[in-house]
């Protein structure tokens, strides 16, 4: 019962910050189209797929992997234990952050280039410190999350959404006259977040330590052996982080290239797509984002594989509900959301975002479904399930987006019917591994029963 209150607790306190943050992203995305217009905004947009995949090769699975570490381990020591997995994947996501950052900078241009539109490159350049600091931000991330503490991971999200909100709009109003001085400044305004984030969260670690009096030496015999436990837990869990974000740099590179065969408004249904429509179905979806983290460490910390698929039933139940409700309030609120978020678009282009969300609102409780999924089969130990899952629905998700593409009366609907696709398998493949074995049991047990009836 005390485990289920923390689950729903921490389900609860990551979800609202993580539906906080983003309504005050959908919020500054109001200011932003209205400056940059629909060209600008697929500028903005055509930088973060390649942004997002660096931060998931240095970091973003890192909070997943050391909360389920550090949740593993018995609760007397548990204290001890994320401290020195805190040090120690500080140590080592550093370097992986700074790795990324250096690639970004020095590829800038040949990116910015074969994606369609070399204007892109500024904002490559002004997003790069952004990698280091995300990676660090991930070490102090996973570290309150294995101890069950969500706020410090719900809050700095906010913060960095506010941050973005308040800078990006002042840059960008700036450099308006240049739209892509203007898009470089709304990319310096997310690094300028990070900084912010991580300055709160050092924070709050450093408040933890002094309030619980913990006072631990930093165990350097074993931070070869946690390097080898991180990486060996990171790995898997980066991958199945990696694999959605490489479907949307596979996006960007193209839709806007295929589009423009035949389109001379490649670049801005780009942006439509991904700046306005992915943007207005993942905000229910943020709401499920806690119940997915809570997953890990509630799964891995469970006692026999019942109990964790106890769990894995609460989550994805709960995960459902939400979600379902999402969809529909997508479906029904779009016109409303298009004529209030994005009124300074041009008709044909609010047409446009209106079928887009209307044809993506299944993907709320599919996307939603698919990250609680991949949490749970995580939290199991099932770490290199979920690649093979996402790796053949990616790979669908690109055969049918090259085929839809192409063909004019679908145009950039295609890439939207091959996402629907891909998060369809990935979530029916995934709820399969997690309850086939309970289902084959089961029905062995019922005609086992009949058989002695």
């Amino acid at each position: 019962m005390k485990n289920h209150k923390k689950v729903v607790r921490g389900a609860v306190s990551l979800g609202l910050g993580a539906l906080m943050a983003k309504i005050l992203g959908a919020v500054y995305r109001i200011p932003l189209t209205n400056y940059l217009g629909s060209y600008g905004l697929g500028l903005y947009q055509m930088v973060f797929p390649v942004y997002t995949l660096l931060l998931d090769f240095s970091g973003a699975g890192v909070p997943s992997a050391i909360s389920k570490l550090i949740a593993s381990g018995r609760e007397d020591e548990r204290e001890k234990r994320a401290y020195d997995f805190l040090t120690s994947s500080l140590r080592l996501l550093f370097i992986l952050g700074a790795v990324g950052m250096v690639f970004m900078i020095l590829s800038s241009i040949p990116l910015s280039t074969l994606q369609g539109d070399e204007k892109a490159y500024l904002g490559y350049l002004f997003l790069s410190p952004a990698i280091v600091l995300f990676a660090l931000i991930s070490c102090f991330r996973g570290y309150f999350q294995g101890l069950m503490d969500m706020s410090p991971t719900a809050i700095s999200q906010v913060i960095e959404q506010v941050v973005k909100l308040v800078f990006g709009l002042l840059f960008v109003k700036l450099l308006v006259k240049d739209v892509t001085f203007a898009v470089a400044g709304a990319t310096f305004a997310i690094t300028l977040s990070e900084v912010v984030a991580i300055a709160y969260l050092y924070y709050k670690y450093r408040r933890r330590r002094k309030v619980n009096r913990l006072a631990f030496d930093f165990d350097r015999l074993g931070h070869k052996r946690r390097l080898k436990t991180i990486l060996k837990t990171t790995i898997p869990v980066t991958l199945i982080g990696v694999m959605l974000p490489l479907s949307h740099v596979i996006d960007s590179f193209i839709v806007v290239n295929v589009l423009s065969g035949y389109r001379s408004d490649a670049t801005s249904l780009y942006g439509l797509i991904s700046g306005v429509a992915h943007t207005v179905v993942n905000l229910p979806v943020a709401v499920c984002y806690g119940v997915a983290s809570v997953a890990i460490p509630a799964v891995s910390s469970s006692i026999g594989l019942e109990e964790k698929r106890k769990n894995a039933v609460k989550t994805l139940s709960l995960t459902a509900v939400v979600s379902i409700v999402g969809a529909v309030l997508c479906y029904f609120f779009a016109p409303l959301i298009i004529r209030v978020l994005f009124r300074k678009l041009s008709v044909d282009e609010k047409n446009t975002s209106l079928n887009l969300i209307r044809l993506l609102s299944p993907t709320v409780v599919l996307l939603s479904v698919l990250q609680t999924s991949n949490a749970v089969l995580i939290g199991m130990g099932k770490l290199y399930s979920p690649i093979f899952s996402l790796g053949v629905g990616v790979t669908l998700k690109t055969v049918l987006a090259l085929v839809l593409l192409n063909i004019p009366s679908l145009n950039v609907y295609g890439s939207a019917i091959a996402t629907i696709a891909c998060y369809f398998f990935v979530c029916l493949v995934n709820l399969i591994m997690i309850f086939a074995k309970r289902i084959k049991y089961e029905s062995s047990a019922t005609q086992i029963r009949r058989s002695i009836g």
